[in-house]
């Protein structure tokens, strides 16, 4: 019955039914902090609250993913027994294969025969992270024990997190569960948790109607091909632009559950802890490295601390980055479109470290009045973040070289061309002599 209301309304929205089902599943996401705000927040007995958000996110993962929700039930429970029974040494790196090597073979088994498709990997990909993190920290603790076996559960199926995010780390989970997150008498309200959750729908609305404006078909059409470059251009760029919005909406809306139960506290009255986008901040970066900064936080976050810093044995930091993003891509899929669109990140992150030494970037910016230095800085990020984004859209190298090619590969010649100017146009470092 659920099934027929789901399909009825996705074919009324033109949206697919995996994604209308998702959205459900965080619509009761919502109730749940919406009750959990009025009369569960008092509860004390830990024990009854960690057994609650097991009951009630496998309730809404079995409403979602079905059976395959069985698959996260696994990855916490092998998290469980590898740190019983293994030195924590061992077990870190264990756990490690396990659970990126468990996604893999999802992506694999799911995503294979098909593009893009939102399925129990979805969450697999926030629970690896989760579980990957807590091991990495309980080796670095080596006082403390393994988290009992209905923790690790309940760690598993929160229900502020469990669907789609924001990545959090164990020790919030915790002090959320003991009621010691937040000092007595500090109390979320509900209106920073709905003015985010009315971000997100507004985010969902946008994707809805521009996905049937937008279409990435589009790309192989005489029509497209009869274009002007610009144009061309333009299109590449908007159509890469508003993919990001269906991602801005779950988001938003999954975080705003966290802040009705103070999921969110981060030390002020701000409740935005989990915050995985600083939406404003996003929109009018001027920089790619903006983009970096303000968009996917909390993945970005975990990933500097668990992927680059870990390398800094390697001794070098652009070596680091590439090992980071080459784990990143992987994180998001097995398509060779993910590598493509993170080894440029690299790339044009590289180009850009340059310009704050090249002597011709800077005359020129003195010479341009502020106002046009942003204009043209948040076009060139604009520009930049959706060539690499076709990965995103496309997945296959030739539906991706088809796209590049009709826009001349503009955007990794002209880093190419910077990169070299970067170098020839440096300003010298001054000696001591000097």
């Amino acid at each position: 019955m659920t099934g027929t209301m789901i399909d009825v309304i996705s074919e009324r929205i033109g949206a697919p039914a995996d994604g209308v089902r998702l959205f459900v599943g965080l619509i009761l996401s919502q109730i749940f902090a919406f009750v959990h705000h009025f009369l569960l927040s008092k509860l004390t007995n830990v024990f009854v609250k960690r057994v609650l958000h097991v009951i009630i996110g496998s309730a809404i993962g079995f409403l979602v993913w079905g059976v395959f929700c069985s698959h996260h039930l696994a990855s916490g429970l092998a998290f469980y027994l590898i740190f019983s029974v293994m030195n924590w040494n061992i077990a870190t790196k264990v756990n490690f294969i396990f659970q990126m090597g468990y996604l893999l073979v999802g992506y694999y088994s799911n995503n294979m025969s098909s593009d893009y498709a939102i399925n129990w990997t979805t969450s697999q990909a926030i629970l690896s992270l989760k579980m990957i993190g807590l091991g990495f920290d309980l080796n670095e603790k080596k006082d403390s024990k393994c988290p009992s076996i209905l923790s690790i559960i309940g760690y598993t199926f929160f229900v502020g997190n469990y669907l789609v995010g924001p990545l959090d780390d164990f020790n919030r989970f915790e002090l959320f569960m003991e009621n010691k997150l937040f000092p007595e008498g500090q109390h979320p309200g509900l209106g920073m948790g709905f003015k985010r959750l009315s971000h997100g729908i507004f985010y969902m609305i946008i994707s809805l109607v521009t996905s049937s404006i937008l279409r990435s078909d589009y790309l192989f059409k005489e029509e497209y091909a009869n274009l002007p470059f610009v144009l061309r251009l333009l299109y590449v760029t908007v159509l890469g632009h508003c993919g990001l919005y269906k991602y801005l909406g779950v988001w938003c809306i999954a975080e705003s559950a966290c802040m009705y139960m103070g999921y969110t506290y981060n030390g002020e009255k701000k409740w935005d802890g989990l915050r995985n986008v600083a939406t404003m901040s996003f929109h009018k970066s001027t920089r790619l490295q903006h983009v970096i900064d303000t968009w996917n936080i909390n993945t970005s976050n975990w990933c500097s601390r668990h992927i680059f810093k870990k390398c800094k044995f390697l001794g070098n930091k652009y070596l680091s980055m590439i090992i980071t993003m080459v784990f990143l891509a992987l994180w998001h899929g097995i398509h060779i479109g993910y590598m493509i669109c993170f080894l440029q990140e690299f790339f044009y992150i590289f180009m850009e470290k340059g310009f704050s030494k090249n002597s011709v970037l800077i005359s020129i910016g003195k010479i341009l009045p502020q106002p046009v230095r942003k204009i043209i800085g948040w076009a060139y990020t604009k520009i930049y973040l959706s060539f690499a984004l076709v990965g995103f859209e496309l997945y296959h190298i030739e539906p991706i070289r088809h796209v590049y090619s009709s826009i001349y590969y503009i955007c990794p010649i002209a880093a190419l061309f910077l990169i070299l100017s970067n170098i020839v146009f440096a300003e010298k470092t001054p000696t001591k002599e000097d």
